[in-house]
């Protein structure tokens, strides 16, 4: 349902529209530059010397980053704006990068992506970019939000690819200090999209995220839905943290096995696409729902599937889902809140999205480390997948009594 009626002037504006494509290309590059661990997980074994459990925590630490990053920065978002956040962060992302890759120790990497790319980076452009997108749109909100969280599928269609191909040229650390060159300067040329504030509403229809839908749903609601939330990212990164090193001990050629995110990832912009629409015709919960339990079902496949069309198959139903629930979560919580709290409850939710990642992302390398295989880290991330599903389906009767 749109947030005001046809025949009252609106915020969405051509403008707008071109505002929520920036932020598809900032979300794109920024999850470029955090993802950059997993992508490359084999050269950086290879060239550290150790385990996949050991690198990948490395991303952990970027993922536990971008959730204080999140909560921190989309507190300050209504007081400093978007713009100097933005300018901020692609300084910060280009700076990590370019440490990155001159990195002596392991210790240098869990700073910088802890700090800046993880942190400052990652921290910026995921939840205050969400709401900074949200404040240009009323009438098509859901679809705007759905629309700028397509940069995450953007880039990891593109960029796993590319940014192994160039490991194959010139080596990674070329490749993450070009890399950082590129991104953070086109970061920072996309930051001034935003340095024109977001328009204030002429009229004062009531937004229904104001009109008592707070007081209906408790805080242990909150905490089940960030529970829900962490569950399935915990599900969905043990995948995507270790999907190309899976693909390579299958036998895949690095291409290939790279190939294999980019179907989770690009496969996942097709999800994201359609959640804004679907959530505004069928309700924001029950596609979240759908989403949350195709993810179980999905990960179950992975775990179950032997060959090259199996594989396929479970990737791209793993991406169905993890496009349509993380926006899902998004609309979710921003139809249940007023829309001065939205940068506040939107970080908060994907603090537990961001520590769940990062947490995945160890446990995926740990279990495999311990196993010698991915058989029991892909049954794990089954579990969750469930447990995630059936944590917010037990919601359902207080979620729908929300205005969506």
């Amino acid at each position: 349902m749109p947030l005001v009626s046809r025949n009252e002037p609106s915020l969405d504006s051509r403008w707008s529209w071109w505002v929520a494509t920036v932020g598809v290309v900032i979300g794109a590059l920024s999850f470029g530059a955090v993802t950059s661990v997993p992508i490359l997980l084999k050269p950086l074994s290879l060239h550290w010397n150790t385990g996949a459990s050991t690198v990948a925590v490395v991303h952990t630490s970027a993922m536990f980053g971008a959730a204080l990053g999140g909560l921190a920065l989309g507190r300050m978002l209504a007081a400093v704006g978007f713009f100097r956040i933005a300018l901020f962060a692609a300084l910060a992302t280009s700076l990590g990068l370019l440490t990155a890759a001159s990195a002596e120790s392991l210790t240098t990497m869990h700073v910088v992506y802890g700090v800046l790319i993880g942190g400052i980076g990652q921290g910026a452009f995921f939840s205050p970019l969400t709401v900074a997108v949200s404040q240009w749109f009323d009438r098509h909100r859901s679809v705007a939000i759905a629309v700028v969280a397509c940069g995450q599928s953007v880039g990891g269609l593109v960029l796993p690819p590319l940014m192994r191909w160039g490991v194959d040229i010139m080596g990674w650390q070329a490749m993450l200090a070009w890399y950082g060159l590129v991104a953070g300067a086109a970061l920072m040329a996309c930051a001034f999209v935003f340095r024109q504030g977001a328009p204030v509403p002429a009229h004062r229809h009531p937004d229904p995220s104001t009109s008592g839908s707070m007081e209906s749903v408790s805080a242990r609601v909150l905490i089940m839905l960030g529970a829900g939330m962490a569950l399935s990212n915990h599900a969905s990164f043990i995948v995507i943290g270790h999907i190309i090193a899976f693909g390579e001990e299958r036998g895949f050629t690095p291409t290939a096995a790279a190939a294999l995110l980019s179907t989770i990832l690009g496969i996942s912009l097709v999800s994201r696409l359609s959640v804004g629409q679907l959530s505004a015709k069928w309700g924001s919960y029950k596609v979240l729902a759908g989403m949350s339990t195709l993810l179980a079902f999905a990960t179950a496949g992975l775990a179950l599937g032997h060959g090259s069309v199996a594989l396929a198959a479970a990737a791209v139903a793993i991406g169905v889902a993890f496009g349509g629930y993380l926006p899902g979560y998004a609309i979710l919580v921003r139809d249940i809140f007023p829309a001065e709290q939205a940068g506040r409850r939107i970080a908060e939710i994907y603090f537990f999205a961001f520590v769940a990642a990062g947490v995945g992302s160890w446990t995926g390398g740990w279990t495999r480390d311990i196993t010698g295989g991915y058989a029991i880290p892909f049954w794990l991330a089954t579990a969750s997948a469930v447990t995630g599903a059936a944590i917010l389906l037990s919601c359902r009767r207080r979620l729908q009594e929300s205005p969506r």
